[in-house]
């Protein structure tokens, strides 16, 4: 599936409308796209056919409904789609990274429609302002592919891109990134690191890119696995990496060693302007597209935000991985306004303070949860899925003894409450109730 193929399925859901009039990509688009995802069920997704100062259309608020996030991953509900995580993840034994082992893949390398114009420049691209105070545009759905030197892993990662030049862009990948390991390796060479930003290709690897998958897994790989699907990548123009043939749009380069810029101010999920003044810079070298090419992008920000339902995916695909890893763990939710936090609440089987206490621990020492700020254990019984009850719960069990700071990090154990002795209706009052029904209504 392509950005196209997925426009069709979204449009013939009715989950798709298409703006004719002009739209400044500063802030009046993503002003729109935020007063449409506020709207009940997370609104369309609107495609921009006229975007001021670029021949590019733009489509955003992808994955705004639960109905778009479930198409995007190749399924008809999120159930299907954590459905077909644990069949994947069953397929193997092992731990998780030993069942996400999927080693570099070789594809069909074949020709591609994307098309090079020497002229274009990235300011030509409709790359978004979201904020008022941030520092310029950006491309917030451009998935970057990147290559060990030595092992030639192969790592997909989303990070947000500012444009700071007609040929430049600051690139902002954490230092605990798999394009960070990459650049390092480079670095230590005295090499810039070659990259491809990939704009478009199948809608699924922008999720794929964000994902907790272990560093062994190769993305590309995964996703066929998982999608039953075969990507077919197409040689670089100008760097040495094969990208997605179906990409709407690449963006090749190299991030230049011992060269960094200031990046930012940028409106993030923390509902404030975060800088970074020693952020990584690509040096552009080609721009290629497909005719026709539109553009994706999300807009970041405080919840409210689309791009929370990403997080829902990546909900699913960490519950299912920790039940592997630690079998204790039942169930996992992490709550929506919290969920690039890490902020995670977790039911648990019966076991001592003490076992739950080296759990925390071990969560924070070796899984995707381990930069988690705060993790919740709860009962089995505990219904996650209402957060003010959890909250409730939590509340009603705090115990010093059982309150974890592990270097800023807290967890909390609220545990142990015996369900015999919840404070609830008996069934006799229940059929009680329900068998005079009808007399109360005539009262």
């Amino acid at each position: 599936m392509d950005v196209k193929e997925y426009l069709q399925k979204i449009e013939e859901a009715k989950e798709l409308q298409t703006v004719h009039v002009e739209i400044n990509p500063r802030l009046e688009l993503a002003a729109l796209c935020r007063r449409e995802f506020a709207k009940e069920g997370g609104g369309q997704a609107l495609l921009f056919n006229r975007v001021l100062g670029s021949a590019f259309p733009v489509v955003a608020n992808l994955f705004g409904s639960e109905q778009r996030i479930s198409l995007l991953l190749h399924s008809a509900s999120l159930k299907q789609f954590s459905n077909q995580v644990t069949t994947l993840l069953q397929q193997k034994k092992g731990t998780t990274a030993e069942r996400l082992d999927f080693p570099r893949k070789t594809f069909t390398v074949t020709d591609s429609e994307l098309i090079v114009a020497p002229d274009l420049t990235l300011t030509d691209l409709p790359a978004i302002q979201s904020w008022p105070g941030e520092g310029g545009r950006y491309l917030n759905l451009a998935v970057a592919l990147t290559e060990h030197m030595q092992t030639g892993q192969r790592n997909l990662g989303l990070y947000r891109a500012q444009i700071v030049g007609t040929d430049l862009i600051a690139l902002n990948f954490s230092a605990n990134s798999g394009a960070a390991e990459h650049f390092a390796v480079a670095a230590k060479e005295h090499r810039s690191l070659p990259i491809s930003l990939i704009i478009g290709s199948d809608p699924a690897l922008i999720w794929v890119a964000a994902a907790p998958l272990p560093d062994n897994c190769d993305e590309f790989a995964f996703h066929d696995a998982l999608f039953d699907q075969k990507l077919q990548l197409t040689p670089g123009l100008t760097q040495p990496l094969q990208v997605p043939a179906n990409a709407e749009i690449v963006i090749e380069g190299e991030i230049i060693a011992d060269q960094t810029v200031n990046e930012g101010p940028f409106g993030n999920h923390t509902g404030q302007y975060v800088t970074r003044t020693d952020c990584p810079l690509m040096q552009v070298t080609a721009i290629r597209y497909r005719p026709g090419a539109v553009l994706s992008t999300t807009v970041v920000g405080p919840p409210p935000s689309e791009n929370v339902n990403l997080g829902k995916a990546n909900e699913i695909l960490l519950r299912e991985m920790l039940k592997i890893d630690f079998p204790q763990i039942s169930h996992l939710k992490m709550p929506l306004l919290t969920i690039f936090h890490g902020v995670a609440l977790l039911s648990v089987k019966p076991q001592s303070a003490g076992k739950n206490k080296e759990l925390l621990y071990a969560l924070w020492e070796n899984s995707a949860l381990r930069r988690s700020p705060l993790l919740v254990l709860f009962d089995e019984h505990v219904n996650l899925d209402s957060l003010s009850y959890g909250w409730w719960r939590a509340v009603n069990c705090l115990k010093n003894q059982r309150i974890y700071n592990n270097n800023g990090k807290i967890g909390i154990d609220a545990t142990g409450v015996n369900p015999s002795s919840l404070v609830e209706e008996d069934q006799d009052t229940r059929d009680l109730l329900r068998r005079r029904k009808d007399e109360y209504n005539q009262c």
